[in-house]
């Protein structure tokens, strides 16, 4: 079952035009798991072969660097979907970097895997499933 309410909607792109200044412009996260206001996670989805633009990079580094516990962390989540189409299913996208305490580090593994991990690291029991 989707959690979509409404696709149309959803594909919908934001226009920063006017609420820029130069390059600097709004930035979005694709996706962020919170618990308990003690576990922060950040995740940004990208086609293989995308980096994340600097700007939004240091975004993420710096809410994550900034969250009041040291149980932050940010995941780039890569995608092979190319049809334009169709949505993205996250639970088919892989963890291609983390960073956590500062340091962007190589991954290669599921997201859901990624997460359970998280959880039983952090003992996060909504976490697991």
């Amino acid at each position: 079952m989707s959690l979509i309410r409404n696709s149309k909607q959803v594909k919908q792109a934001i226009d920063f035009s006017g609420i820029q200044n130069g390059k600097i412009h709004p930035s979005d996260i694709d996706a962020v798991l919170e618990f308990d206001n003690q576990v922060l996670i950040l995740i940004e989805v990208k086609r293989i072969g995308n980096d994340i633009p600097t700007g939004q990079r240091l975004l993420l580094e710096r809410l994550c660097d900034s969250w009041h516990t040291d149980k932050s962390i940010v995941l780039k989540v890569v995608h092979n979907f190319t049809d334009d189409n169709s949505d993205i299913p996250l639970r088919l996208c892989r963890v291609e970097q983390s960073y956590y305490k500062g340091v962007w580090i190589a991954k290669d593994s599921d997201l859901k895997d990624a997460l359970v991990l998280i959880g039983k690291t952090w003992n996060v029991n909504k976490l697991i499933f």
